[in-house]
């Protein structure tokens, strides 16, 4: 009974802080704790964890890791690096099926213990970022007045696939509200002949947009920048939708809250699963070095936890 009111508990915290601005870790985090506890009180846990913390990102992680081997190896030849990816992938594929019995032989012997805890809590973070990512690619509940498109590389000088279904993603919204302006925002890069945003505003222009809806920033060099940038192009009534990848939405929009830009994202899906995979996984790696020292801490206490 305790368990379940604190998984509702958790659950009903994680819908006030979804309703109240939902771009943040807590709005995956706190629903993903609540059900996991619920499930812990229904079912035994080593199968409540095998499902949904151990699965997902095992799955995940492991074909990332595997796929990055064998493409360093096809095209970079006998490498330790490709070796290391390749091996340690289907080593941690191998591990998802032996969660079970680990937890359930050899709970008590501390290096199992401990080394079941720490995946443990990598696993509830990378279940919590996707979800949180999830929750944030919900319909829209605004009429925008502003569309912000972030960059992303351009591939031979020109407009690639991710950039191109960022922009049919912006374009297609821009469609049902032409009174919105767009916001092409994207820097310069050394391998790059012109600013992402020059590339993307011709894009617009060839699909029939108005010179007078567009607006330009060509300073930025990262997703941070990106919304410092754009912001001078923001005004605080505006009701602004961000455009990004699926995998680049939860980042970008946790950099909008911290730069005062309030807005919605709008997600645009990645076809190529393995990439999109990737991606994600650099993603939350790189959410992790910005929240290193809190996360950091919630692993030595996790560490802590299993040593009493």
């Amino acid at each position: 009974m305790v368990t379940l009111l604190i998984g509702a508990g958790l659950i009903i915290l994680g819908i006030v802080v979804i309703t109240h601005d939902r771009r943040t870790f807590l709005s995956g985090l706190l629903p993903f704790l609540g059900l996991l506890t619920w499930l812990t009180g229904l079912i035994p846990v080593w199968l409540a964890s095998t499902l949904f913390v151990i699965v997902l990102p095992l799955g995940i992680l492991g074909e990332v890791l595997t796929h990055d081997g064998y493409w360093l190896l096809s095209r970079y030849g006998t490498s330790a690096k490709g070796y290391f990816f390749l091996v340690g992938g289907f080593l941690v594929m191998v591990f998802a099926p032996l969660f079970p019995v680990l937890w359930l032989l050899w709970r008590s012997v501390l290096i199992v213990k401990l080394m079941l805890a720490i995946y443990g809590y990598v696993a509830v973070l990378i279940d919590a970022y996707l979800l949180a990512t999830v929750i944030n690619a919900l319909p829209l509940t605004i009429k925008p007045t502003k569309i912000l498109i972030l960059g992303a590389g351009l591939i031979k000088g020109g407009v690639g696939p991710v950039l191109r279904r960022r922009l049919l993603g912006g374009l297609a919204l821009y469609q049902c509200f032409p009174k919105a302006e767009l916001i092409m925002s994207g820097g310069q890069g050394d391998d790059e002949p012109e600013p992402e945003a020059v590339a993307m505003h011709r894009f617009a222009r060839q699909k029939g947009v108005p010179e007078s809806a567009i607006r330009l920033e060509t300073n930025s060099t990262n997703t941070a920048t990106n919304l410092s940038e754009a912001k001078r192009f923001i005004n605080s009534g505006d009701r602004v939708v961000l455009v990004t990848s699926d995998y680049h939405l939860l980042r970008s929009l946790l950099y909008a809250r911290r730069q005062g830009v309030n807005c919605q994202g709008l997600v645009v899906h990645t076809p190529h699963f393995t990439f999109t995979c990737n991606a994600f996984i650099r993603e939350l790696g790189a959410y992790t070095i910005i929240h290193r020292y809190l996360i950091s801490l919630g692993l030595v206490l996790v560490i802590i936890l299993c040593l009493i």
